[in-house]
C-alpha cells in the first residue's frame, strides 16, 4: 500500500500542477498557449511527476493482478481531492464528500481482500 501512496501522490502533483499551468496561462489563445505551455514550470513538472508514477504504476503492475491494482488507483482521486482544496483553495460540497467516502470505503475493502 506504501507504494500506491507515493503513486497517488505523485498524480496529485501532476494534477495540481496541471491545474496551476492550465490557471497560468488561461488568457493566452491559439498557438502562443500551447509554446507557453511547453515553457512552463508546472506543466513540465507535471509531466516529470507523471513519468515518474507512470514507472511506480508499470512497477506495481508487475507485482500484483491488474484486477486489484486498478481498483485501489482510486486511492489517486482522494489525494487529489484533498490536495485541490488544500492546495487550491477549492470547496467541496457534500455530496463531494460523501463521493470521496464512498471511494475510501470502497479501496479499504479491497485492501482487505
Amino acid at each position: 500500500m506504501p507504494l500506491f501512496l507515493i503513486a497517488a501522490i505523485l498524480e496529485s502533483i501532476g494534477q495540481i500542477s496541471f491545474k496551476k499551468a492550465a490557471m497560468e496561462n488561461r488568457e493566452v489563445l491559439g498557438v502562443r498557449y500551447y509554446l507557453r505551455l511547453a515553457r512552463n514550470t508546472f506543466a513540465l513538472g507535471g509531466i516529470f511527476s507523471y513519468v515518474i508514477e507512470m514507472i511506480l504504476w508499470i512497477y506495481l503492475l508487475s507485482r500484483i493482478p491488474l484486477s486489484i491494482a486498478f481498483p485501489l488507483a482510486g486511492l489517486q482521486q482522494l489525494v487529489i481531492l484533498f490536495a485541490s482544496v488544500l492546495v487550491l483553495n477549492e470547496r467541496m460540497n457534500k455530496a463531494e464528500w460523501l463521493g470521496a467516502g464512498l471511494i475510501a470505503l470502497g479501496i479499504s475493502i479491497i485492501a482487505k481482500a
